[in-house]
C-alpha cells in the first residue's frame, strides 16, 4: 500500500468519520477498573472484586469543533464535516487530533492470605493520534477548503505523524506490601500485558513542501519523503473508518507491555477501634511501557516525491469516495511516489504515561481526588507510536448514600483546554462524561468523552461479636 507524500492534501475527501474515545475514571474505591491506572491498586479490603464490563471513549484535540448533533453517528454510523463537526480556526500553529476507544472486561481481583493481591482482566483498545500538522495545510483538508483562489501559496510539512492501532490485551497484575501497619501501608505492584496486535497503520513526513495556485486541485513542485507502514488488509478497517473491522482481518502479532506502580495509604487511628479504608492516599505509576511488532504489508516503506505535480481535483469536495480508497486505487497505480526503502515489520509504541494521584478524605462522606497524567511519548515522523495528552484532573466526590456517589471531575490539559464533567455511581454501575457541562452549554465542543461500566465488590464477612471480644 503506497501512500504518496501529498496524501495530506487528498485528505480533503475524508468527510465521514466514526467517533471514538478514551476511558478515564478517577476517584472511586480501588477496583479492577483502576488497576489499569496503577497495578498497586490491586490491593483492597474486599474478598473479591469483579468487573463485568467497562467502555470508555474520548475524541479531541485543537483541530476540530463538534456540534451536539455529532451524536447522530450512534444511529447513522457517520459524522460529516461542516454538518456535525468543523475546523477549529484558532491561533495555534500546529494542529493535533486524538481518538481513543477502550472496551474492558471481564476482570477479577482477589487476595490470598490477606497479603497477596492479584488481578486478571482483558480488553480491546483503539488508539489514533495525528500531530504536528501546520495550520495552513490543515485548512486545505475536508470539504470547502480555506484557500485564496487568486494567489500562489507555498505549504510546508515538518515532523508530521499519524498513527492508529487496534490491539487486544490480557493484563495480569500483582500487588504486595513493602510496609504494613495498622495505620500506614506502602504497596508496590506490576502488570504484565500480553498483547495481540490486531492491526496498525501509520505515516510520518519529516519534511515536505508544495505549492497551490488558484485552488485548481493541483499540487505543484511537491518535494519530500513519507514513511508509510500498514498491516496487511489495513484498507478494510483504516480506510473504511471503522477500526473494529480489523478484527475480521487481524494480523495477530504478539507483544508484551508493562505497568509498574506504588501506593501509600495513611489511616491514623484516634481511638481503640481500627478504622477501615484510608484518610489519605498517594500513588504513582508508569503505564503502557512497551510496543507491538506488526507484520507490515509488502508496500510499506519510505517514498519520495521530487519536484512532482500531483492532480487531486477529482477528490475535492467529493462525498462519495473515501480518502484511503482514492489514494490506494488511483495514486498508487499512477506511481506518483517513488519507493526508496521497504520494511517487513512496523513497531508501534504504546502510550507510555506517568500517573501521579492523591485522594483525600475531607469529611466522612466527602473526598477530593487529584490526578496528573504526563505523556512520556513524543510524536515523531520517524517512529510510530500512540500517546495520551498530558492532563491534570481534580475530582471532588460526595457519597449521597451507601450506594450512590456523585463526582465532578475538572480537567485541564496540555492544549490549554478545560473541561467539567460528572460521574454517577449507583451500586455497581457507573456512568459519566469528562466534558458533560461543555456538551450541555455549547454547540462548539472540542472534546467528547463518555464512560460507563459495572463492577461488583464482594465484601468480607462481618466478624462475629465473639471474635471481636477476643481481639
Amino acid at each position: 500500500m503506497k501512500v504518496i507524500l501529498l496524501s495530506l492534501i487528498c485528505f480533503c475527501i475524508c468527510t465521514n468519520s466514526k467517533a471514538q474515545a478514551f476511558l478515564g475514571l478517577y476517584g472511586t474505591e480501588n477496583s479492577v477498573t483502576q488497576v489499569r491506572e496503577n497495578p498497586a491498586f490491586a490491593w483492597h479490603e474486599d474478598r473479591m472484586q469483579l468487573n463485568f464490563f467497562g467502555v470508555g471513549a474520548e475524541v479531541g484535540g485543537n483541530s476540530l469543533l463538534f456540534k451536539r448533533n455529532i451524536f447522530n453517528f450512534l444511529t447513522t454510523g457517520t459524522a460529516t464535516m461542516d454538518k456535525n463537526y468543523f475546523r477549529n480556526h484558532n491561533d495555534q500553529p500546529d494542529k493535533m487530533f486524538f481518538a481513543n476507544l477502550e472496551l474492558m472486561g471481564p476482570g477479577v481481583s482477589f487476595r490470598i492470605q490477606k497479603r497477596y493481591f492479584f488481578t486478571a482482566s482483558v480488553g480491546t483498545r483503539y488508539l489514533l493520534n495525528s500531530d504536528n500538522l501546520s495550520d495552513k495545510v490543515f485548512n486545505l483538508m475536508g470539504v470547502n477548503p480555506r484557500l485564496d483562489s487568486n494567489i500562489v501559496d507555498s505549504f510546508k510539512v515538518h515532523n508530521y505523524s499519524i498513527t492508529g492501532q487496534v490491539f487486544q490485551e490480557l493484563n495480569l497484575s500483582y500487588a504486595g506490601f513493602f510496609f504494613e501497619s495498622e495505620e500506614y501501608k506502602l504497596l508496590g505492584g506490576a502488570t504484565v500485558k500480553i498483547l495481540n496486535g490486531v492491526g496498525a497503520a501509520g505515516m510520518g513526513i519529516p519534511d515536505a513542501s508544495f505549492k497551490i495556485y488558484k485552488n485548481d486541485g493541483v499540487a505543484y513542485a511537491a518535494n519530500g519523503i513519507a514513511n508509510i507502514a500498514f498491516t496487511p488488509n489495513a484498507n478494510k478497517w483504516a480506510i473504511s473508518n471503522n477500526p473494529f473491522r480489523a478484527m475480521g482481518v487481524a494480523s495477530n502479532n504478539l507483544g508484551v507491555g508493562l505497568d509498574i506502580g506504588a501506593v501509600y495509604y495513611m489511616n491514623p487511628n484516634e481511638g481503640f477501634q481500627i478504622k477501615k479504608g484510608y484518610v489519605t492516599r498517594f500513588a504513582a505509576s508508569i503505564t503502557d511501557i512497551g510496543s507491538i511488532n506488526y507484520t507490515a504489508s509488502s508496500t510499506s516503506g519510505s517514498y519520495q516525491v521530487k519536484d512532482t505535480v500531483i492532480v487531486y481535483r477529482n477528490i475535492m469536495n467529493n462525498n462519495d469516495v473515501t480518502y484511503g480508497n482514492r489514494i490506494f486505487n488511483d495514486y498508487i497505480i499512477d506511481s506518483v511516489a517513488r519507493p526508496t526503502a521497504s520494511k517487513k515489520k512496523m513497531t508501534v509504541g504504546l502510550p507510555t504515561a506517568l500517573h501521579l494521584n492523591g485522594d483525600f478524605k475531607i469529611q466522612p462522606r466527602f473526598f477530593v481526588n487529584g490526578n496528573v497524567l504526563i505523556n512520556l511519548r513524543r510524536p515523531s515522523a520517524d517512529k510510530y507510536a500512540n500517546h495520551y495528552i498530558s492532563t491534570a484532573t481534580v475530582t471532588p466526590r460526595y457519597l449521597l448514600t451507601k450506594d450512590i456517589t456523585v463526582a465532578l471531575p475538572f480537567s485541564f490539559n496540555a492544549q490549554k483546554q478545560g473541561f467539567l464533567g460528572a460521574v454517577v455511581y449507583v451500586g455497581p454501575v457507573y456512568v459519566g462524561s469528562g466534558s458533560l457541562f461543555q456538551l450541555a452549554t455549547s454547540n462548539s465542543i472540542n472534546n467528547l468523552s463518555l464512560y460507563l461500566g459495572a463492577n461488583l465488590r464482594i465484601k468480607p464477612k462481618k466478624q462475629k461479636e465473639k471474635d471481636m471480644m477476643m481481639m
